[in-house]
């Protein structure tokens, strides 16, 4: 059976406590839902489709046409909100203009990274907008409950326009108080639009099984039904999920729990309580795994943290060797490590005071043993970097290790310290805003700036990667046109031609696909394109690169 969002909001006026998970911190009780019907929900989202084709479709990287078409599902959502007589709170409209601004980055920034840094940030700031309609809930929740409100966005973003067809279905039933004519219109739309796909593809097939069948239906119908196909499809899939998330933040998407599906609380029982760990069994796990980090640091002390010297002294190790073996085994231990203390918190049956302090001294020491090794992680890098230059990886590998390193100190500042509560919430700004950071500082413009600098010294003029600097997006065009006077010709005749080709104005990306980077490239190639012609000689090879 079905529920629309005029139901719960019944049901909610009668059972206050409906929809309150077990274990909610302060208990905050849902928000009245819009009373939205169904048959408007789906009009919202077939109009959200059909902007979702006109914008979405085009080659290239999403741009602008991704940040309108998200921009326009948030306003959307506000307005359906409002209109079913209910206001949302603040917090909600304040996660829905995060990840609108941080779907703005996909019109901003032109690097890859980037972009997926930015749908993947705008994706979450919508799904905690829409997990559950009470106010405040996002400071006091725990990292599994931000993991399950990104889980549950999308299920709903994928199943809940299902819902809402067969919700607008039992609306138009004979009864619903319309005239006889129109709910024939009705159900004769209804049929032609399921029979639509249907007649598609058996239309195809009858046209690839017979010439003369294909010939009349092209002569009769002069349609390009490949065209017509791919915008069915965009259409589709973007009205299904713009439906999809509307619903869900309209109604919500945190899935009830398992007493409400029972009645008068018979499935109670069935509720598995939480499980708990003795100190013993906490203490022996952590206190070996303290010993195994501790060995480790211990034999390994010299290679962990030799750096510069110990690569000079020992035969046939390399800068790129050292940097690279086990880097990235060091980086998921370090990951591994918060997860592992968080759950040994949560697990920890505390009987006495005692247990904390145990507690809390095992965890701190290898809160400190992991800093040590994430120490050691970084100075690898710093010394590859200090050695071949600086790639886009090797600053994003930099920025998650600082990254690490501050969450295993709030992590001690925090958890160790009895104020759980207060960890998750700090991880998960900290993590949004180191996002934005780099959106401001530009990754790939910092790469090049780098690289650039690196060439002011002679033993490394040999070693400018050309191939690479040439592979960097839009964000690094202007810090290559701002250097190229003072690079060395081998090095201008190759970059020079790149730009020209790749940020020609001629190959003007469209309209919705644009980003600002990219704009601001073309334009000043545009303005330095006769400087840079002219360091590319007609008809001639440009010469080949020093070594990289």
């Amino acid at each position: 059976m079905t529920t629309t969002p005029q139901d719960q909001a019944e049901q909610i006026k009668t059972d206050p406590g409906h929809g309150t998970a077990p274990g909610d911190l302060a208990g905050a009780p849902h928000g009245p839902a819009p009373a939205v019907p169904p048959p408007a929900l789906l009009l919202a989202g077939l109009l959200l489709g059909v902007i979702g084709d006109l914008l979405l479709r085009g080659s290239g990287p999403p741009g602008l046409n991704m940040f309108l078409w998200l921009a326009a599902v948030a306003v959307t959502a506000l307005v359906l909100y409002r209109r079913g007589g209910v206001r949302p709170d603040r917090e909600r409209v304040a996660w829905l203009a995060l990840g609108v601004a941080f779907a703005a980055g996909l019109a901003w920034r032109d690097a890859p990274p980037l972009k997926l840094l930015a749908l993947g940030s705008a994706t979450l700031g919508f799904a905690l907008a829409a997990y559950r309609p009470a106010a405040a809930w996002v400071r006091r929740a725990e990292v599994f409950r931000y993991a399950r409100a990104w889980a549950t966005g999308a299920l709903h973003a994928w199943t809940a326009a299902a819902r809402t067809l067969l919700e607008t279905n039992r609306v138009a039933k004979p009864g619903a108080g319309r005239s006889a004519g129109r709910r024939r219109a009705a159900g004769v739309a209804r049929g032609l639009l399921m029979a639509a796909p249907l007649l598609v593809v058996f239309g195809a097939l009858f046209m690839s099984a017979d010439a003369v069948f294909e010939d009349l239906v092209l002569n009769v119908v002069r349609l390009d039904f490949e065209l017509i196909g791919s915008h069915l499809l965009l259409f589709a899939v973007s009205a299904w999920l713009a439906t999809g998330y509307l619903h869900g933040f309209l109604a919500g998407t945190e899935l009830p729990p398992l007493r409400d599906l029972g009645r008068d609380g018979a499935l109670l029982g069935l509720l598995p309580r939480r499980p708990t760990l003795s100190l013993t069994e906490v203490a022996t796990a952590l206190a070996a795994l303290d010993l195994l980090f501790l060995l480790f640091v211990v034999v390994q002390f010299r290679y962990l943290f030799g750096g510069d010297t110990l690569v000079q002294v020992t035969p046939d190790l390399t800068y790129a060797e050292y940097a690279r073996r086990g880097f990235f085994e060091l980086v998921a231990a370090v990951v591994l490590v918060v997860p592992v203390l968080l759950a040994a918190d949560w697990l920890l049956e505390r009987r006495a005071r005692r247990d904390d302090l145990v507690f809390r001294a095992l965890a701190g020491a290898q809160i400190a043993l992991v800093i040590a090794i994430t120490a050691s992680a970084f100075q690898r890098l710093r010394l590859y970097h200090a050695g071949y230059g600086l790639t886009e990886s090797r600053f994003y590998a930099m920025v998650l290790l600082i990254w690490i390193g501050a969450m295993l100190l709030w992590l001690a500042a925090t958890v160790l310290r009895g104020r759980r509560d207060a960890f998750a919430f700090g991880a998960l700004a900290s993590g949004l805003a180191t996002a934005a950071l780099l959106f401001v500082l530009s990754p790939d413009a910092i790469v090049a700036r780098t690289n650039v600098a690196r060439m002011a010294t002679a033993e490394s003029r040999e070693r400018f990667d050309v191939a690479y600097a040439t592979s960097l997006s839009a964000d690094a065009v202007p810090v290559l046109l701002e250097a190229l006077p003072a690079l060395p010709a081998d090095v201008q005749c190759p970059l020079a031609r790149h730009m020209l080709r790749r940020w020609s104005p001629e190959q003007e990306s469209t309209l919705r696909a644009w980003s600002w980077s990219a704009a601001r490239a073309r334009r000043a190639v545009r303005e330095q394109a006769e400087r840079l012609r002219g360091m590319v000689v007609p008809d001639q090879e440009c010469p080949a690169p020093g070594p990289g």
